[in-house]
């Protein structure tokens, strides 16, 4: 590991200092045991220092949890790539408490955990009580059906941490109000709540309106601008009409 690296990590987690070389040694050759390169392993040490702290068995209860679940040494190495924070959970406290509530509470399968875990580990850091809850129980209030919910995280589990107030609400709002489409039309593509509601939302929308072409979501966001321009405009750049035209 670079010496710049370790520096950082010694900034962050000045505990490091405490600790033997064969403590960092114990919990290096875990990490690695993940098919980890070693520019990863470098950046993993410089931002979650504390997984150094680790016991080696507390990692390696993790490692046998996500077994449970169904991941293979590179799926792990993939959720330690992006999110080493899960690393340092407490296997029942934490990490089997989230998995617990989203089978048990939303109907969320095994099978379809495995697939939400691999698209979107960032689900195993989130908290159960003030985030996931308040936006599955958000959609099923507004009338989506729990099998609806779990179809949507499924298919594009970034859901379970937008916003309410800033992205889920106003575009909801704009799919009934302004659109006059059904809420049920996001269950097959739930990445609609990915796209920018003042840059791409609305304004293809409009020029879709104003033309009275038929569509569906997938077909009015997935395009590229110059994909859509072609398709739609017959240019090769895209044009917005001015917000008056509606």
């Amino acid at each position: 590991v670079p010496k710049m690296n370790v520096d950082k990590a010694i900034t962050k987690c000045p505990q490091l200092l405490g600790c033997s070389p064969e403590t960092f040694k114990l919990m290096v050759n875990q990490i690695n045991g993940l098919d980890i390169k070693r520019k990863t392993l470098a950046r993993i040490v410089s931002s979650s220092p504390h997984l150094l702290l680790r016991r080696p068995r507390e990692f390696s209860e993790v490692i046998f949890f996500m077994e449970e679940l169904g991941l293979d040494a590179e799926g792990m190495g993939r959720i330690l790539n992006r999110c080493p924070e899960i690393y340092a959970s407490n296997v029942e406290r934490t990490l089997r408490r989230k998995v617990n509530f989203l089978i048990e509470t939303h109907g969320i399968c095994e099978n379809r955990l495995l697939l939400v875990m691999q698209k979107y580990p960032e689900v195993l850091s989130l908290n159960v009580e003030q985030t996931v809850k308040l936006r599955l129980d958000y959609l099923e209030h507004v009338g989506f059906s729990k099998e609806n919910v779990a179809f949507m995280v499924s298919g594009f589990p970034p859901l379970l941490g937008y916003s309410i107030e800033k992205v889920l609400k106003p575009k909801l709002e704009f799919l009934v109000n302004a659109m006059g489409r059904s809420i049920k039309e996001t269950v097959t593509y739930p990445r609609y709540f990915s796209y920018s509601l003042e840059k791409k939302i609305k304004p293809r929308f409009r020029i879709l309106h104003n033309r009275k072409i038929q569509f569906d979501l997938k077909t009015m966001l997935s395009k590229s601008d110059d994909e859509f321009a072609e398709e739609f405009l017959g240019i090769g750049r895209m044009l917005v009409p001015p917000m008056d035209d509606l």
